[in-house]
């Protein structure tokens, strides 16, 4: 008996020639044409690897040519290439996800191609794992935003020319304001001098974004007291906001070799979000410790918090938290990602804990390769109470 009810035999819906003919599609590899993207695979217990057309030409390769995964990687200029395989092998071994940006230079067309890759290991129900992720061209992106750090690079230097005649004068009047006594003259020349410093720690951070950008973050680095830093920070921003209570806890000297003034500036930085995130009178902890084998800063805020999808981003370029309680708080997006930036070429690591809700917790590590052993007269640390200051 034939049914007309539009249903089958178990009370689904029938399906109609539309429908069957959407069934018949390839959507998987409809969507990935349509992003023009290409796509890998590798057996990783057999090595084989299975890159896809669009891949191959993103390397210079012809579609019809063999491609190893050797040879992809010898695409990539040297500069990049080590840090590529490493990440790559810490995936694996890990069985993480991963994301990289890195240029290629063609096989056969010589053309160089900005390159995002995601992927990582899977482990199906049944067989060996597989190693897999998708490939897509960035290149205009990518020159967009050399040409926009170029530019940034290019205006922040000439205004650096200025602001430092205009603090060698402002120098030259506190000198004279000295002489004369002047009481008024000094308290202001000091503020106005602070806030030149601001500007001057600003401007030095869009040139070294820029640098960072460019992958040419040059480092001076030579030795000093890593604790004397903290104290000096922290007394330099007491008159900035001085709603805030810090407390340092460090040992009375702790001898580092680095760019100090790179380093004071991730410092700045990271006290400077735990004060902007945090609401006025709430504490500020900052604590500097050594171990064995590196040399570790935390600055702890009782702040609104990040979610934990969030905190992936935080290390990224023009990356900004967007919620209820930030949309009113300024910033470019560049600070935490120039603060990663300066600690990866000292062959550090930095990251953060952190609750919505329960405040943040930012660290940083510097090797002690690199640095002087600390004061052994005196390790017990000092806390210095800056209540009501600090930035």
């Amino acid at each position: 008996m034939e049914n007309n009810t539009g249903t089958d035999p178990q009370g689904n819906p029938a399906p109609t020639p539309e429908t069957r003919s959407f069934k018949s599609l390839d959507i998987p590899k409809l969507a990935i044409t349509a992003a023009n993207i290409g796509v890998w695979f590798m057996d990783e217990q057999t090595g084989i690897f299975l890159p896809s057309a669009r891949m191959k030409e993103l390397h210079g390769y012809l579609a019809e040519e063999e491609m190893s995964f050797e040879a992809a990687l010898a695409q990539i200029p040297k500069k990049y290439r080590q840090k590529v395989i490493s990440l790559l092998k810490e995936a694996r071994s890990r069985q993480e996800t991963f994301y990289l940006e890195y240029p290629v230079i063609g096989f056969h067309d010589q053309q160089q191609r900005w390159l995002r890759v995601m992927g990582g290991s899977e482990q199906p129900t049944t067989g060996p794992s597989q190693f897999s992720g998708v490939i897509m061209d960035i290149t205009d992106t990518k020159q967009n935003e050399l040409r926009r750090s170029k530019f940034i690079g290019m205006v922040s230097h000439e205004l650096k020319t200025p602001l430092t005649a205009l603090k060698a004068y402002i120098q030259l009047l506190n000198k004279w304001a000295k002489q004369k006594r002047d009481s008024f003259s000094m308290g202001a020349l000091s503020k106005l001098e602070k806030q030149v410093k601001k500007m001057t720690t600003m401007i030095n951070g869009f040139l070294n974004f820029s640098g960072a950008e460019s992958g040419k973050i040059h480092l001076n680095k030579s030795t000093f007291d890593l604790s004397h830093l903290l104290k000096e920070v922290i007394e330099e921003n007491k008159d900035i906001s001085p709603d805030h209570a810090i407390s340092l806890a460090a040992p009375q000297q702790m001898m580092v070799n680095a760019d100090r003034d790179k380093i004071e500036q991730v410092i700045i930085n990271l006290i400077s979000n735990a004060v902007k995130y945090s609401d006025p009178g709430k504490p500020i902890a900052v604590t500097c410790l050594q171990d064995e084998t590196r040399l570790i800063l935390s600055i702890k805020d009782t702040g609104m918090g990040i979610e934990e999808k969030d905190i992936a981003k935080l290390f990224k370029p023009h990356s900004r938290i967007k919620t209820n309680q930030t949309k009113n708080i300024s910033g470019f997006g560049i600070g935490l990602y120039l603060c990663a930036e300066i600690i990866k070429y000292h062959s550090g690591e930095i990251g953060v804990k952190s609750e919505p809700g329960q405040g943040s917790t930012f660290w940083f590590s510097l090797p002690v390769d690199d640095s002087s052993p600390a004061d052994t007269k005196d390790q017990h640390p000092t806390t210095v109470d800056t209540a009501n200051r600090l930035d």
